[in-house]
């Protein structure tokens, strides 16, 4: 039985679990895999590779070809490479780069993408930290019909999932790409015999959502309520992560809970639960928060006793958090 042709397109670890399931599929043979070139990081800015072209080289895999084009559009050697791969259908995950519309009719069966949102809600850059940012209860999965414009394609298929109170945007990524792993092959299979037909966005209902920039996770106590913040640590967990000022130093906020009150914006204090444990209150626009974990400048992170035992002597009600230095 001759399988079906497939280049993969996809960078980051949420392309992982996907391009996983398609090397395992019986049905399928990805034909190479494109990925962003290898960039500089960190401190030192060392050239490293792409998590794709990590997890191909930690399985082994050096019968699949890898391509790390620099740009797609305008590429006539790169395009006439795939064109000669008479491929049948694109799987495009967390690529990172738009798919060209002549690069898009290559392929028989065009391309498929899997979002991690449930389309229309949440085009977009940032869409899992989106659904954290605003409180959802649900979020989920789309594989949509690629198309030139951003997430607007046909829906193939929409799978939804639970966000459990302790998800921040660590494990609902993991959870979301697991999830859509898990589907992008029987979801492709069916679409290309046609058992699963897309369906057009109610472009009406459609919610975009931009890229996180670094300064995102400054929490503004004066316009912020306690669930607000709540969430945005959630979301902005473990980057860009939330933060304040505290005596002219940066202070993370890496986990907190809130708490019904009131207490004026920014100051904190120092209160006792009902079994008898000290807390740390700080009061927003509208309730409290209680952090648990603390990261403050030029120091490791702290749960919140190791916190109190350091810093306790300093807090006074008087202390107010900043949103400047």
């Amino acid at each position: 039985m001759r399988k079906y042709q497939v280049v993969f397109f996809g960078t980051s670890e949420f392309a992982v679990p996907a391009l996983d399931s398609l090397l395992k599929s019986q049905e399928i043979e990805v034909k190479t895999v494109v990925t962003q070139p290898d960039k500089p990081t960190g401190r030192h800015q060392e050239l490293t590779p792409p998590p794709v072209k990590l997890f191909l080289q930690k399985a082994g895999r050096t019968d699949i070809p890898l391509l790390q084009p620099e740009a797609l559009r305008k590429n006539s050697d790169f395009q006439k490479l795939i064109e000669e791969l008479e491929p049948d259908i694109f799987v495009v995950v967390s690529y990172g780069h738009i798919i060209p519309k002549a690069l898009l009719s290559v392929p028989k069966y065009g391309a498929v993408n899997i979002h991690g949102s449930l389309l229309p809600y949440y085009r977009g850059a940032s869409p899992i930290q989106q659904a954290l940012l605003q409180g959802d209860s649900t979020t989920g999965v789309t594989i949509m019909k690629l198309s030139e414009k951003m997430d607007e394609g046909p829906i193939i298929f929409l799978k939804r999932m639970p966000i459990e109170e302790k998800d921040t945007f660590e494990t609902l990524y993991k959870k979301l790409a697991v999830l859509g792993g898990e589907f992008v092959v029987p979801a492709t299979l069916d679409y290309i015999d046609g058992t699963l037909q897309p369906i057009p966005q109610d472009h009406a209902r459609a919610t975009t959502c931009q890229k996180i920039e670094k300064n995102d996770g400054l929490i503004d106590w004066e316009t912020m309520n306690a669930n607000q913040i709540h969430n945005r640590i959630r979301a902005f967990t473990p980057w860009p992560g939330c933060f304040t000022y505290w005596q002219g130093k940066r202070l993370k906020l890496i986990e907190v809970e809130t708490r019904d009150g009131t207490q004026d914006p920014g100051t904190m204090k120092i209160a006792t639960n009902a079994d008898g444990q000290s807390e740390l209150h700080i009061g927003t626009k509208e309730g409290i928060i209680a952090p648990q974990k603390l990261q403050l400048e030029g120091k490791s992170v702290m749960d919140l006793k190791t916190f109190l035992n350091g810093y306790g002597a300093k807090i006074q009600a008087a202390d107010t958090l900043s949103s400047k230095v």
